[in-house]
């Protein structure tokens, strides 16, 4: 089944004067795609393009309350003061088939971008997102999904240490809601990977029990050093009882926690 996403793309422009971006180096891989912010992909992008697919996706579901979410307020609490902070931006890789070697470069080097782009501190920092793109991945959902979900297992840890969050979206994403386990707010229209600084509320995403101890007391001791001052005395003392837990689980069983296998969140 061929993408609906195929026809009336947006014109995509590299990044080259930047020093943050690099040439191909010969090797035939293109230069990551130019971050639009909102706004320009409001001004420049076709209607039918996968941008403006997924701002649209944005301003229709995220910043808006849905009935499943399980409390008051819109799906993502922190998308409508991003929304007009103008402080979300949009890259689409338009590679017809990224492996996941070169997703997860892609990716890597937009973490590199998202540390040293303005706003770095404050509260404008905290409502600072990436969302990079993958059209050609929607054209075979399943494999797309699955690769998505690969790179985020796989760079999720690296990211945490550094004091971010990555997340997967896609069209068949199963992660549930934190209040209600039939709610699916990570599906997408289009593939894509989110990039944002890690905030107090993200602690039910690393204290999980499904993950190996050894993975979990990674992201706890993270989460606590990272964000420890910031923290509420109630989150604190759950961080540091969930990262307890799993130490003593290491402890106990050093065998079986000898390595840990990532997995999608």
């Amino acid at each position: 089944m061929e993408s609906q996403y195929a026809h009336g793309r947006a014109r995509v422009t590299y990044e080259r004067p930047n020093a943050l971006a690099r040439d191909d180096g010969g090797n035939g891989q293109p230069v990551r795609p130019r971050l639009m912010r909102i706004s320009e992909v409001d001004r420049s992008c076709d209607p039918s393009s996968p941008l403006k697919c997924i701002l649209d996706w944005i301003r229709g579901f995220l910043a808006r309350p849905h009935p499943q979410v399980g409390r008051p307020g819109s799906v993502c609490p922190f998308v409508p003061t991003a929304l007009k902070l103008d402080t979300i931006w949009l890259a689409e890789v338009a590679e017809t088939a990224p492996t996941f070697e070169r997703i997860s470069e892609i990716i890597t080097e937009y973490r590199s971008v998202f540390l040293k782009m303005e706003p770095t501190s404050g509260p404008e920092a905290i409502n600072k997102a990436f969302l990079v793109v993958f059209p050609s991945l929607a054209t075979n959902a399943a494999d797309g999904a699955a690769v998505i979900d690969r790179v985020q297992a796989g760079l999720k840890k690296d990211f945490v240490e550094m004091g971010l969050m990555l997340g997967e979206f896609h069209s068949t994403n199963e992660s549930p809601g934190l209040r209600n386990p039939d709610f699916r707010p990570l599906r997408s229209p289009i593939p894509m990977l989110a990039v944002r600084h890690m905030v107090e509320s993200d602690l039910p995403f690393l204290i999980r029990e499904t993950y190996p101890p050894k993975l979990r007391s990674s992201y706890l001791r993270s989460y606590l050093f990272r964000m420890g001052g910031a923290l509420t005395q109630v989150k604190f003392d759950e961080a540091l009882d969930g990262l307890i837990a799993a130490e003593v689980t290491i402890a106990s069983n050093p065998d079986e926690n000898s390595s840990f296998i990532v997995c999608p969140v």
